[in-house]
């Protein structure tokens, strides 16, 4: 991005701006797991070393605590990544990641979480390969040279009931199946702690089961009982839904678009429908959002916060002009619009 001083901004984005990521057909029914992936859910009756009170439950100060009092979370855009076992297309550039929050997390889903407020020492387990485990922590692949999992502990020390609901909802809406793991509740027997797996990445097969066992309500375990200590929105559910379909053959990889963010000094910057203001307005997007830039073209010069440009970028729901918006150059990142 182009360097900027701007703060961010303390006011999280509207849920309403999370519920685009839905699937095109909202009614869409996942189907019942089948025999096989029910006989791949873990077995909540085996001790395992790495679900323990001391590794699982037990954290810092809760630094993070307030960051869960609402569930409104920063969307985070799917950023391009190369899969090291060469199934990435060979136009696909990587670009720049944010640095991981732990080692092991794939770099959207460390971004994601990021996006969800978690620090970093809430982040208790990634990668992990105790027998007990049954391989769901074992290293899912590796990417622009790191290896991570999909699945992802988190403590809950020093968080109220409320904020885990919320810290639920976030995760749902920033694409995780994640479930609230609490002894002697929906099946579950051990340490209390959030066990979430992101959607957007490849994974081993029982990961995608536990996946799917989310998305059909039920706890991502062997009993395969309705899950019901929270309950997800449709824009958590529709976002879940959405990325897992991207990840089938693996990930989204450069066709997730170019990484942008707003930067009025204050004002939403109207959303047009074409390269020129004199389109119709489509809406507008706030001040210090992260956008996803598919595509740029040429238009009415505009002047702004990154002095004067022709360019207008192309992100959900229409054009906005480039002279407002962050991206690391002063010139073209994406592809020409048709």
């Amino acid at each position: 991005m182009r360097s900027t001083t701007v703060a961010f901004v303390s006011a999280l984005l509207s849920l309403h701006l999370l519920a685009c990521v839905a699937e095109d057909d909202p009614d869409f029914v996942e189907p019942p797991l089948t025999a096989e992936e029910l006989a791949l859910l873990p077995d909540d009756s085996v001790v395992d070393v790495e679900h323990t009170d001391d590794v699982l439950v037990a954290g810092p100060a809760e630094d993070d605590a307030a960051a869960f009092d609402d569930d409104e979370a920063w969307p985070s855009y799917d950023v391009a990544v190369v899969d090291d076992d060469g199934d990435a297309p060979a136009a696909v550039t990587p670009i720049a990641n944010a640095a991981l929050l732990r080692w092991g997390l794939h770099p959207r889903a460390s971004d994601a979480l990021r996006a969800a407020g978690v620090a970093a020492w809430r982040i208790t387990q990634t990668i992990g390969n105790a027998p007990a485990s049954a391989g769901y922590h074992a290293q899912d692949g590796s990417v622009n040279g790191h290896p991570y999992s999909a699945a992802t502990d988190l403590s809950v020390s020093g968080l109220s009931s409320t904020q885990i609901h919320n810290l639920l909802e976030k995760l749902g809406k920033l694409g995780f199946a994640a479930w609230y793991r609490k002894n002697g509740v929906d099946g579950w027997t051990g340490a209390n702690h959030i066990h979430a797996v992101y959607a957007n990445c490849k994974m081993k097969t029982q990961l995608r089961a536990q996946v799917r066992s989310w998305l059909v309500g039920r706890n991502g375990l062997v009993s395969n009982r309705a899950y019901t200590w929270h309950a997800f929105s449709a824009a958590a559910k529709h976002a879940v839904q959405n990325k897992f379909a991207q990840s089938h053959g693996g990930t989204s990889n450069g066709g997730a678009g170019y990484p942008g963010r707003i930067n009025t000094s204050g004002a939403p910057l109207t959303i047009r429908a074409g390269a020129s203001t004199s389109t119709a307005a489509l809406g507008s997007v706030a001040d210090g959002a992260y956008v996803t830039i598919t595509c740029q073209k040429r238009g009415q010069s505009i002047s702004g916060t990154y002095g004067t440009s022709t360019l207008w970028d192309h992100i959900a729901g229409g054009y906005v002009a480039d002279a407002y918006v962050s991206t690391g150059s002063d010139g073209q990142i994406a592809p020409t619009c048709d």
